[in-house]
């Protein structure tokens, strides 16, 4: 049973990282002095698991490259902090949903070795704590999680470094989500990493279809249609306003335990604005790639008000199976998600000016205006 009141501390995802991707990050993002200790720290548990992965990549991964996908996957995206983790966690009750769970996430490549999963997830245990630190959601380490911490493990393409680097994100978002001057052999590379991290986690759930919850797939849709033609794709969206509050303190929160690079405050508010911009704005020149009846837009604030409508009308709108069967699964989640408790926001009145005018076009799209229960304060 997991202790949502326990506590623990967040490394780097670089611990479960090949020596190539190592490289690559360390030789060209600096490192700053305050962060060297938790740098060693993470090179040393990154040595001590270097054997253990090393056996799964030569002995166990080829079995699985080889395995077909029967199902395609449903791909859950939209910006961070707009109910993603919330609409995961839900679909993750149907017994059919296949996921990548947060001990794989960090070690992909550590699953099936026995010694060194007994080895590494016990000691993922005890440091993971109860709750993670942005938003209060329960962690543990087979729990549902979103595959890009783990997409970078053995070829270097994930937008994820970020959370180590954070000066690099514009670049990163860039290079890494849409992929611009990327060399076709290095995104045919990270295809075949993602394909085999799903069939992977297809065999650690013993599940049948893989649901994915991954907010730069967002603005990949493209390149996941390629991989799977007849994939479904679960946008949700919510208020700009309370994504912005949310995202900023979300990255508050977490950046402290898991950087390596300081960034000041102005510089990582600028990367908050433009990544928003960024993300829907790619989304709004792919969705349209989608075939018809593939792609369903929800809001959060209708699956905060009435969740079990909205995942019915989901299974029915993507033209899925299994709703009547996991409703009793669906119920018992909701039911203990009441006590969930947000975090309480407030904004000035420049930062709310700052935010109709960047981030206007998306509340124009979905129809959000100021939300009544921000509490609007004098400017400072």
């Amino acid at each position: 049973m997991i202790n949502a009141q326990k506590k623990g501390f967040l490394l780097p995802p670089a611990v479960g990282y090949s020596f190539r991707v190592l490289g690559y990050l360390f030789g060209r993002h600096p490192i700053s002095f305050k962060f060297l200790i938790r740098t060693l720290l993470t090179l040393l548990i990154n040595l001590i698991n270097w054997p253990f992965r090393t056996y799964e990549k030569l002995f166990i991964n080829k079995k699985y490259s080889r395995s077909e996908i029967e199902k395609d996957p449903i791909f859950i995206i939209g910006h961070w902090r707009s109910g993603t983790t919330h609409l995961h966690n839900i679909l993750c009750q149907d017994p059919q949903m296949a996921y990548v769970t947060t001990f794989q996430s960090v070690f992909p490549d550590t699953l099936f070795n026995k010694a060194g999963r007994f080895l590494f997830e016990g000691f993922a245990r005890i440091l993971i704590p109860g709750t993670r630190k942005g938003d209060n959601v329960i962690l543990g380490t087979t729990l549902p999680q979103e595959e890009e911490f783990a997409l970078g493990d053995k070829t270097p393409v994930s937008f994820y470094y970020f959370w180590m680097f954070p000066r690099s994100l514009k670049k990163f978002y860039e290079r890494f989500v849409r992929f611009s001057h990327m060399e076709t052999s290095v995104i045919d590379s990270w295809k075949k990493d993602y394909k085999l991290l799903i069939s992977k986690a297809l065999k650690n759930t013993g599940r049948k279809r893989f649901l994915s919850k991954n907010p730069p797939n967002t603005a990949r849709i493209k390149v996941l249609l390629e991989m799977f033609p007849n994939a479904r794709f679960i946008h949700i969206h919510r208020n700009p306003v309370d994504v912005y509050l949310s995202t900023h303190n979300f990255f508050d929160k977490m950046l402290p335990h898991l950087q390596l690079q300081s960034i000041d405050a102005s510089e990582l508010d600028h990367h908050i604005f433009d990544l928003y911009k960024d993300l829907m704005r790619d989304y709004l020149k792919q969705r349209e790639l989608v075939p018809k009846g593939h792609l369903v837009e929800l809001s959060f604030e209708a699956l905060e008000t009435d969740p079990r409508t909205c995942i019915k009308n989901l299974y029915k709108d993507l033209d899925l199976t299994g709703h009547d069967k996991s409703k009793a699964y669906f119920e018992a989640y909701l039911n203990k998600m009441k006590s969930y408790q947000k975090n309480k926001h407030h904004i000035t009145e420049a930062l709310m000016e700052k935010i109709q005018t960047e981030w206007g076009f998306a509340m124009k799209e979905w129809g959000y205006g100021i939300p009544k229960h921000i509490k609007i304060e004098g400017n400072e």
